[in-house]
This record gives structure tokens, C-alpha cells and sequence, in this order.
């Protein structure tokens, strides 16, 4: 008996259970529902003349550690939160970016007094002396703190930080561009500052550049194939052509533009209508690395009450081998053999050794046989010291 299509029970699909909450997703997957934002009146701040650490390109300190990438991921980012100088916005970001991976993420107009860290030391910033206008900063990930060699605080519009990571160090330079409305003056004026924190970084170190460059590029890569791909978003204006002459005379490349995107995966401003949509925060990485770059995208469901989007971009690095640290071993010191009671329980045990060794018609086997005792009876009676396994050359100053 056939029942009517109008009784026909329709069956339930199963509820979908996620664990959103509790694991972060990398880039590319779907976020998970936003928890409570607590607001406290303590933003964690140190007094503005407390300093960093001093970034030394040719000096790694002994407290650091690798930066451990996972599955070899390095996920940077930049976001313009357009301030960070009101009570609770900087632990409402801390908590914003727990539904994300991440390692360093560029933050800009963060307008902070001063330069430093907090206590935590999760984020260092560099703004005006005296002004709450401008500033940039970066949020470190726990792998990315104790990865930190050190940061130089350049400007209230550039920030520079160096990362031990193997087998390559990565320096992560983070920008705000002035505005559409800035003299030419102060662009050439921003951009000369840019080359000279270029000049500051180890030329062997992974160079990635993030920041606000308010410069729209536009999606015509026709006479800039080196600088960006033929994904981009929206027109070019001067300051976008400007941008891709300066990616070009540097050999950087956009990596917003390498991947087929969804438009809102693009753009990374909207005016407050929605009608305008611009393309202007950006990632670049040096060209040799373009193929790294494994995808680049903007979050629109990152909230800090903003105009600007979260822009993330997973580089996968192509590691080999990781480079240990030169082992420590004992070495023994046979000027210690000048000592008198060294020297005589040397010979006393190397003696009585000596006689335990059987008579062999084999000469290599036991000169083998003898170079061994004399071996084990110098560690036990010589005192060894402490050196470096293939140290290397020492470094140029």
C-alpha cells in the first residue's frame, strides 16, 4: 500500500555539531560564533617610556625560540582597527583574534603615546610622543613571542620586528600609509622611510611587508605582472600606481592579488554607506617567495568596530631541514696533565689498563683496543671544558 505523497514523513537532518568555540580555525574555514567580549577598564599598557627590546639583526639572544610553524604555516595579517585609545579595545581585539590562527598580525591607528610592549608581551607598539593620532603595533601569538629576537620601533607609521624561525629568520615590517588627502610630500616622505626600514633588515631574512597602504591598485596587472597578480579589486589611483613602483623597484609582490576570490573576500574598506569598497590594506612578500603564498584573504566576520576588514595570508615555507642549535659537548684538556696528582692518576689507571688488554695477532684491532683505553682513562682522570660542535666563523661587524 502506497502512502500518500501528503503523509509522507520528510526525514531530519542530524544537527551539525562544531567545536567553533573551542578550536581556532586557520585560514579558509568558516568562523565560529563570537563570544562575550568583556570590557575591562585596564587595557594592559605599560608607561609610554618603557622600551622594547632592541632589534639587532646580526645578534640572536640566547631566551629565544624557534618559531615552530605549524604544518610550516606562517600566518600574517593586518587590520586597521582605527584606534585602540579606549577602555577595553585592546583585550576586545585580543579576544576578537581567539577565533583565529595566527602568528603576527599588523595592526594600525592604534594611536598609542609612546613605544613598547605590554606586560603580557603580546603586543608592541610605536605611536606620537605626545599625540593619540596614528600609531601601529603588532599582536604576537605565544610561538610568535618567544620567537621574538627584537623590534625597532621606528615611527608612529612603521614598526619593525625580527623572528628566529628555521632555516630562514623572518622580518616582519608593518605600515600606515597617510591618507588620500596627504601631500605628495609626505608620501615620498613615508615611502623613503619604508627603504631605509628595508635597509635595516637582514638581507637573508623572509621579508614581509603588511600595513593600511590607503593606495588602491586596482584589478589590472597588465604593465605589473611582477608586483601583483590579475586578482586585484576595483580602479587604481596615483597612490595604488605608486605602491606598485615601489613593490616593483623592491621585487615584492601583492599577495592579495594571487588567489580567485569572492568580491568580499577582496575588498578590505567600505565607506560607511556601503556603496564604496576599496582594496588598500595589503600583504607584500618578496618575489622569490611568491609561490609560498598559499592564500590570502579577508575575514569580513571580524568585528572591532571598524570600517576596515582583517586580511590573513597563510605562507607555506618550503623548509628542508630545521638547523639545530651548535650541541655543547666536553672536550678534554690535556694542559691539566701539567698538574702533578692529575698526571700521576692518568698514568696509574692508564697502566693497569693497558695490562687487561689481551695479545692479539691482529695490529689494527688492537691499536683499536689501546686507543680506547686511552681514551676512556683521559675522561676519567683529565677535567674536559665546555665547547661549541662546529661553532663557525665568527660574525663581520
Amino acid at each position: 500500500m502506497q502512502i500518500p505523497p501528503s503523509v509522507k514523513r520528510t526525514r531530519r537532518k542530524k544537527p551539525i555539531m562544531n567545536d567553533f568555540t573551542t578550536k581556532p580555525y586557520r585560514l579558509g574555514r568558516r568562523p565560529g560564533e563570537q563570544g562575550p567580549r568583556p570590557l575591562p577598564s585596564d587595557q594592559g599598557r605599560v608607561e609610554k617610556w618603557a622600551t622594547g627590546r632592541n632589534l639587532d639583526t646580526n645578534h640572536t639572544t640566547q631566551n629565544t625560540q624557534k618559531l615552530k610553524l605549524a604544518r610550516n604555516t606562517l600566518t600574517v595579517g593586518t587590520w586597521n582597527v582605527q584606534t585602540l585609545w579606549a577602555a577595553g579595545k585592546l583585550e576586545l581585539l585580543r579576544n576578537e583574534m581567539k577565533r583565529f590562527r595566527y602568528d603576527i598580525i599588523g595592526v594600525s591607528e592604534v594611536r598609542w603615546t609612546g613605544k613598547g610592549e605590554t606586560p603580557q608581551g603580546d603586543f608592541i607598539w610605536s605611536g606620537e610622543e605626545t599625540s593619540h593620532i596614528r600609531g601601529v603595533g603588532l599582536l604576537l601569538s605565544k610561538q610568535a613571542q618567544k620567537a621574538l629576537i627584537g623590534y625597532n620601533p621606528i615611527s608612529s607609521r612603521i614598526i619593525l620586528a625580527r623572528f628566529d624561525a628555521a632555516p630562514f629568520k623572518i622580518s616582519v615590517i608593518h605600515v600606515y600609509a597617510p591618507t588620500s588627502s596627504s601631500s605628495e610630500e609626505e608620501i615620498e616622505s613615508f615611502y623613503n622611510h619604508v627603504e631605509d626600514a628595508l635597509a635595516k633588515a637582514d638581507k637573508k631574512d623572509v621579508i614581509i611587508l603588511t600595513g593600511d597602504w590607503n593606495a588602491k591598485i586596482g584589478d589590472d596587472n597588465r604593465d605589473w605582472k611582477s608586483a601583483m597578480g590579475k586578482y586585484g579589486y576595483g580602479d587604481r589611483n596615483e597612490r595604488g600606481e605608486r605602491l606598485l613602483e615601489f613593490a616593483t623597484l623592491h621585487n615584492f609582490f601583492i599577495c592579495n592579488t594571487r588567489f580567485q576570490q569572492k568580491s568580499n573576500r577582496k575588498w578590505t574598506w567600505a565607506s560607511p554607506d556601503g556603496i564604496h569598497k576599496n582594496m588598500i590594506d595589503l600583504i607584500l612578500i618578496q618575489q622569490r617567495w611568491k609561490t609560498s603564498v598559499v592564500n590570502c584573504r579577508t575575514f569580513q566576520s571580524a568585528d572591532i568596530s571598524s570600517d576596515h576588514s582583517l586580511v590573513l595570508c597563510n605562507i607555506k615555507l618550503r623548509l628542508k631541514k630545521l638547523n639545530k642549535k651548535p650541541q655543547q659537548r666536553w672536550k678534554v684538556d690535556v694542559n691539566r696533565l701539567r698538574d702533578e696528582k692529575i698526571r700521576q692518576s692518568y698514568s696509574t689507571i692508564l697502566t693497569e689498563s693497558l695490562k687487561n688488554i689481551e695479545p692479539i695477532r691482529d695490529l689494527e684491532e688492537h691499536a683499536t683496543k689501546i686507543e680506547e683505553v686511552i681514551k676512556k682513562t683521559a675522561e676519567a682522570t683529565i677535567p674536559a671544558t665546555r665547547t661549541a660542535k662546529n661553532p663557525g666563523f665568527p660574525k663581520k661587524h
